[in-house]
C-alpha cells in the first residue's frame, strides 16, 4: 500500500509480441520526441460524450503490410552495397450492408542506398522488384524506404476511396491534411496528447463513449479518444483507441465523424478469443491483414526464388 491507496497490477490483454496498447512516455520525454499537447475545442462540458444516434454509412477499413523478403548485396567494385528486396500489400475491407475486399495493391521493391543503381532489373516470374532508392544507406534507412512505399500506397488508396464516397477508417496515424472523410485509427497509445487536467477523463469513458474533441498543437489534425468495449479487470486505458481527422474539415463534420466512430466501431471490435490485439484490432482490419499477408506469397518460396535469380539460376 502507498498511504491509503491500494496498489494494483493489471495484465496487458494483448499478446506480448505485439507490444502494448498503452505505453505513455516518461514526463521528461526521454524515450521519444515531444508530442503535441491537445487543447479542448469547445465541446462542453469536458465529460464523456454519448454519440448521437447516426446511421452507419458505407465504411472502408484500410490497412497495409510490409515484409523484407531478402537482404541483398550489390557488387559496386568496392565494398558491397547493402540493400533489401521487400513486398508491400495495401487493401481495404468495404462494408455497405455487405462486406467485400477492394482490389488490393501488391508491390515489390529492391532498395539500395543513395547513388546505388543496379544495372540489371530483378523480375522473377510475377515477382517484379522495382528499384527504389533510400535516403540513407544505413539498414534503418533502407528499411524506411520500404515503409514509405507502404505509406504512400495507403495514402493514395485512402484518398481514392474517400473520393468515391466511402468513410475511410485508416489503420495508423493520419497522413493527409485535405478535408476528406478519412479517420486515422490509432490502436496503441504511446503519446501524451492531453495534459493532467484533461487526461483523467479517458479512464472514465464507458464502452461506446468518446471524449470531447481536442486539437493537436503543431499538427493539422483534430482528435478524440473512445472506448471500444468494457474490459473487466483491465487497466483504465484498456479498450481505448484514438482517432484523428483533418483540421481542414468543418467542425460540424468532425463532430459527425467522432459520433460515427463511437456509435459504430464498437460492433467491429475483435473478441479476445479471436485476436491477440483485442479489442482494438477491429475484425475487418484483422481479416484484411491476414489476406494481405497471404497475397504477399510464401516467404520461404519467395526467398528461394530471389536466391536462385541472384545466383543466375533464374526462377
Amino acid at each position: 500500500m502507498v498511504g491509503s491507496r491500494v496498489e494494483r497490477m493489471w495484465v496487458e490483454a494483448w499478446s506480448p509480441e505485439y507490444g502494448t496498447s498503452y505505453g505513455l512516455r516518461d514526463d521528461d520525454g526521454a524515450s521519444g520526441a515531444e508530442e503535441p499537447q491537445g487543447e479542448a475545442l469547445g465541446e462542453v462540458p469536458w465529460e464523456p460524450v454519448d454519440p448521437a444516434p447516426v446511421p452507419c454509412p458505407a465504411v472502408a477499413f484500410l490497412d497495409g503490410v510490409s515484409r523484407v523478403d531478402a537482404r541483398v548485396f550489390l557488387d559496386t567494385g568496392g565494398d558491397p552495397a547493402v540493400g533489401l528486396c521487400g513486398s508491400v500489400g495495401v487493401g481495404a475491407m468495404l462494408t455497405d450492408g455487405t462486406a467485400h475486399f477492394a482490389p488490393p495493391r501488391i508491390q515489390r521493391a529492391r532498395v539500395f542506398g543513395p547513388g546505388v543503381e543496379p544495372s540489371v532489373p530483378l523480375a522473377i516470374g510475377r515477382l517484379d522488384y522495382v528499384d527504389r532508392p533510400a535516403r540513407s544507406a544505413t539498414p534503418e534507412g533502407i528499411r524506411m524506404a520500404l515503409e514509405r512505399l507502404r505509406e504512400e500506397t495507403e495514402v493514395a488508396m485512402a484518398a481514392s476511396l474517400a473520393h468515391d464516397g466511402w468513410v475511410v477508417i485508416a489503420d495508423g496515424r493520419l497522413r493527409r491534411v485535405e478535408p476528406e472523410n478519412i479517420v486515422g485509427y490509432i490502436k496503441s497509445q504511446d503519446g501524451r496528447y492531453l495534459g493532467p487536467d484533461l487526461a483523467p477523463l479517458v479512464g472514465r469513458l464507458g464502452a461506446g463513449q468518446r471524449t470531447p474533441l481536442f486539437g493537436l498543437r503543431r499538427s493539422h489534425h483534430f482528435s478524440w479518444y473512445l472506448r471500444l468495449a468494457s474490459s473487466p479487470g483491465g487497466h483504465p486505458w484498456a479498450g481505448i483507441v484514438r482517432c484523428e481527422v483533418s483540421a481542414s474539415l468543418p467542425l460540424s463534420r468532425v463532430v459527425a465523424l467522432a459520433d460515427l466512430t463511437a456509435a459504430h466501431l464498437p460492433r467491429f471490435a475483435s473478441p479476445g478469443y479471436w485476436d491477440s490485439r483485442s479489442p482494438q484490432n477491429l475484425v475487418p482490419i484483422a481479416t484484411l491483414e491476414r489476406r494481405l499477408w497471404h497475397l504477399l506469397g510464401d516467404r520461404e518460396i519467395v526467398l528461394r526464388r530471389i536466391r536462385a535469380a541472384a545466383a543466375g539460376g533464374g526462377s
